[in-house]
């Protein structure tokens, strides 16, 4: 377990009781009428209603409401008063953490599958941070990304009864109502047409869209709450990307057009497949999709068993999802891995990709200047890099490189040592402490369509983390992206044949990258068996959770 990345947790959910006991008259009242207008905001979101349904949307509602702001508190008591007096000198300190990890993650695991909806999509987004947060979240969380409560079944013939006039059995031939899979949103059942086409038939929950608005309520004051509580951590300004993000995915027309776009814009990919839509058996709650039996990407287990290159997936993964961000600007948002199927076609692997209700579009200036930074880095052209980066809007270019690539690009001065001084161990905590406050502020300072792009990175990145690295995926995604910068740059055949020599010298450059990070590597994993050197891994662990 990383001690930065429990850092991270205790200081995102440790009350500050210290200075509430400094300003206990003060805030005492405030606080009292916070609650208040808290609880009578969701009373009134429950006598607002018109109607039987209406009146069954908001009482669930609150329920909902309350069972957070318990999940909530919870999980900042046990935080302060499970490490109180705990030092990270204490030879249980590991253990003990670790344990509270584990209880919190699965506090925030059950009560986002009894919310559903909203929450579990929350979830989801949690599980794509594993660069940053503990082991024992992502683990627990994972349970998100493919499995959730089933609903009623009264609910699915409910749907097809108001959409179509017709039981889902009247309009197929064959019709499982057992789902083979149930996501945030939707449930996903299989079926026969009349023609015999094998096709998955997903169907939205029929009160997702009605209880849309209470839950966004409830999640912005949960965000408020814990911004009033911990002043540092503030993630509101989330919120209104996520609310129209929803909205997005609440449309299966609008993902269906999606799909076929992705299918259009990566067609010169020929190892990629996006099922085919059946339009005539969708609608805005109802999509129906070719049918297609695949593994998920991360069950690395069968994928070994038969005989799939994890590699060749990774390749595979990386350069469409690459392609995506740096050549169409059109990028899938939620590549988790339930989302990401492999089969073999003609006897090649092939990716299969699913759920296209969410998606960025990356308008070309800052595709460009993104592609342009990325070209920056890999040169080592820092002036280039602060100019692309302002372009976005973001003022610490560093900050900005190492989240967009996840590589250091400052040195910290490092020295080999048998024993650091105490000074030196007490400014690396306060460097690890003040690395948090820098990544906020430089999320909150770009576009917010780079925000879903980011998500889409680390998403993939973990699932080539489960897969077990086999590549070098800085070099990939460097490749795609320099790519779209020496065509915009190279109109003419002249131009092109002058940037012969520049894109020779960017391929050196990322050689000599990689070679020197395999040689630093060896040395230091040298250095660390005769005791002159801490653990690389370690190391290496410890800067990628900082990110």
């Amino acid at each position: 377990m990383s001690r930065w990345g429990s850092q991270l947790i205790r200081k995102c959910f440790r009350l500050n009781l210290k200075d509430l006991s400094n300003n206990r008259t003060k805030n005492k009242y405030p606080k009292y009428i916070f609650a208040g207008i808290s609880a009578t905001s969701a009373a009134v979101a429950v006598g607002a209603v018109k109607n039987e349904d209406d009146i069954i949307v908001g009482a669930k509602g609150l329920i909902r409401f309350v069972r957070s702001i318990q999940i909530g508190l919870a999980i900042s008591l046990d935080y302060y008063f499970s490490t109180f007096g705990l030092s990270e000198e204490a030879e249980n300190y590991a253990l003990m953490m670790s344990r509270i990890h584990q209880r919190c993650a699965e506090r925030i695991r059950d009560g986002c599958l009894e919310n559903g909806g909203t929450y579990v999509k929350l979830g989801q987004g949690i599980v794509s941070l594993s660069h940053i947060l503990p082991k024992e979240y992502i683990v627990t969380l994972k349970v998100l990304q493919d499995k959730c409560l089933a609903r009623n079944k009264e609910e699915l013939y409910q749907v097809f009864q108001e959409d179509f006039g017709h039981t889902p059995e009247e309009l197929f031939k064959t019709f499982d109502s057992d789902p083979i899979a149930a996501a945030s949103i939707a449930q996903v059942f299989k079926a026969t047409t009349k023609e015999g086409r094998s096709v998955a038939v997903k169907v939205q929950y029929n009160d997702l869209q009605k209880r849309l608005n209470g839950d966004v309520m409830t999640i912005n004051i949960l965000l408020k709450i814990g911004t009033w509580l911990h002043p540092k951590v503030d993630f509101t300004w989330i919120l209104n990307g996520f609310v129209d993000a929803l909205k997005q995915e609440l449309d299966f027309v609008n993902e269906g057009l999606n799909g076929e776009r992705c299918a259009r814009d990566l067609a010169h990919l020929k190892y990629v497949h996006v099922p085919a839509v059946l339009w005539n058996y969708t609608n805005t709650r109802v999509l129906v999709t070719e049918f297609i039996d695949g593994i998920k990407i991360t069950d690395v287990k069968r994928l070994k068993q038969e005989g799939y290159s994890l590699a060749d997936i990774n390749i595979k993964l990386f350069e469409s999802f690459g392609s995506q961000i740096f050549e169409s600007g059109f990028v899938h948002a939620d590549p988790h891995p339930g989302n990401i199927m492999i089969r073999k076609n003609n006897g090649k692997t092939q990716l299969i990709i699913l759920d296209h209700g969410l998606y960025q579009i990356v308008p070309n200036a800052e595709r460009m200047a993104l592609s342009h930074l990325w070209k920056a880095i890999v040169l080592g052209d820092h002036n280039k890099m602060n100019v692309y980066s302002k372009a976005l809007g973001v003022d610490d270019y560093t900050m900005f490189a190492e989240i967009l690539t996840q590589t250091p690009l400052r040195t910290t001065g490092f020295r080999l040592k048998f024993k650091l001084s105490k000074q030196e161990e007490d400014y690396m905590r306060k460097v690890a402490g003040e690395r948090f406050d820098q990544i906020v502020d430089c999320l909150q300072e770009m576009p917010n369509s780079l925000l879903l792009v980011l998500r889409n990175l680390n998403t993939i990145r973990a699932i080539s983390y489960d897969l077990g690295n086999p590549i070098d995926r800085y070099a990939i995604l460097a490749r795609i992206a320099t790519k779209t910068a020496f065509e915009s740059e190279n109109n003419g055949i002249i131009r092109k044949m002058l940037s012969i020599p520049k894109k020779c010298w960017f391929e050196v450059n990322l050689f000599l990258i990689r070679l020197v990070n395999f040689w630093r590597m060896q040395l230091l994993k040298l250095l660390y068996a005769i005791g002159a050197a801490p653990d690389v891994n370690k190391l290496i662990e410890r800067a990628a959770r900082a990110l």
